[in-house]
């Protein structure tokens, strides 16, 4: 990385509070209302439905990965007869990923704000937290913020626990999971907007993004715009890992340049976007990459969920892109052809190359097995291990050939 730049790009709008002057582990609800005041919301008169258009203004997009127009998503659940469900999707199955879990651990009100705003708007009949079954920390947090909250919200809100698992975060499989099966993807029409939890229609979005709700309800869209891109306006948070001096959560707003987010401890041999369903680059790309969607895709990059690990020099990225494609081979739902039987072989094939047991002819079976999964898997899943794939073979093709050759630069 040639240009460390500075560790604290931020806004301080999700993370208001708990920035420099006034530390504290957690926001309770007096600190909470005297940090952003009250939440202001519509009447409780059927049809309301003014929520939509403002977030659809603001143009916010969720903040669990996939980017989709919130507005959208909300509007989907007013359509049906039935009364929704709404439910804030805090399952952080990904392990470079701590985003929500310094949201609710710290300041799970304003996640809290934006749940029941969107239930309220949408006429829900309840609000569900879903979390990771001993998730240390955060679970008691919200337990105290729902408790502190006694007697102020509209919807009644309670948490559940989901078992453990990459893809049971799946908005698919906390649904399933919610109606009594396993917390695996499932591929029915209908969409859980439509037939959700107990056959309502379910909103289910991230918890970053709820918190994104709560700020635009209280400033309004000309407020969050004022920040970020055109296209991409607002802030986000970003776990950053691996061979940085400062690890951990931090606010930015879209459009900063990748390298003002980081101080890198060790020189970079690599960089991990998305976290490890997304892509790797060079120190050049990252060098010319801004935190945006479309800067990203320039570099052939991704933001994912919001991750950013530098891999240090003196790691070999292959190596370390065998133990994630092997984690993810093990984390599927195993339920369909891709996940079952691709992931298994890929992962067996880059551990050969990591290791040096091979020739040219794995490269080819690791292109020809990426082609056939992609985009051919009943979840989302076996994309982003191939994605990831093609990213280490792309940006450490030196270190393929060296490989291939029987040495590796981290251990000659």
């Amino acid at each position: 990385m040639t240009t460390p730049g500075v560790s604290t790009v931020s806004a301080h709008r999700l993370l208001a509070g708990l920035g420099d002057g006034q530390r504290v582990s957690r926001l309770d609800l007096g600190w909470h209302l005297s940090i952003h005041g009250p939440l202001p919301l519509a009447g409780r008169k059927r049809g309301a439905g003014t929520l939509a258009a403002t977030v659809d203004q603001a143009s916010l997009r969720g903040r669990g990965g996939a980017g989709f127009p919130f507005a959208r998503k909300l509007a989907a659940v007013q359509d049906g007869r039935r009364r929704p469900v709404v439910v804030v999707n805090a399952c952080e199955g990904e392990p470079l990923s701590g985003k929500d879990a310094t949201l609710l651990s710290r300041c799970p009100h304003l996640v809290l704000d934006g749940a029941q705003a969107a239930a309220v708007d949408s006429h829900a009949t309840t609000v569900i937290v879903a979390l990771h079954a001993n998730s240390p920390g955060v679970q008691p947090s919200v337990e105290a913020a729902i408790a502190e909250r006694s007697g102020r919200d509209r919807i009644p809100t309670r948490i559940v626990a989901i078992p453990e698992g990459y893809v049971s975060g799946q908005a698919s499989a906390l649904v399933h999971f919610l109606n009594g099966g396993p917390a695996v993807p499932t591929t029915t029409p209908p969409r859980t907007a439509t037939k959700g939890v107990d056959g309502r229609p379910t909103l289910v979005s991230n918890a970053e993004t709820y918190a994104q709700v709560a700020l635009i309800v209280r400033h309004g869209a000309p407020w969050f715009r004022s920040v970020g891109t055109r296209e991409q306006p607002g802030t986000t948070l970003v776990t950053l890992s691996g061979a940085v001096t400062t690890p951990g959560v931090i606010e930015v707003p879209y459009g900063v340049p990748l390298t003002s987010m980081l101080r890198p401890s060790a020189p970079v041999r690599g960089v991990l976007t998305g976290g490890y369903a997304g892509t790797w680059i060079g120190p050049d790309a990252a060098a010319s990459m801004r935190w945006s969607d479309a800067s990203a895709q320039g570099v052939g990059a991704s933001l994912g969920a919001g991750i950013v690990m530098l891999l240090p020099h003196s790691s070999c990225g292959l190596a370390e892109t065998s133990r994630i494609v092997t984690w993810m081979a093990a984390q599927s739902a195993r339920q369909c052809g891709p996940c079952l039987n691709g992931l298994p072989a890929i992962a067996s094939a880059f551990a050969a190359l990591a290791a040096s047991y091979c020739d040219g002819q794995v490269i080819n079976s690791l292109h020809r097995w990426a082609g056939m999964i992609d985009g051919r898997g009943a979840c989302a899943h076996p994309d982003g291990v191939v994605m990831t794939v093609r990213t280490a073979l792309r940006t450490f093709a030196d270190d393929v050939d060296r490989h291939l050759a029987g040495s590796c630069e981290v251990s000659a």
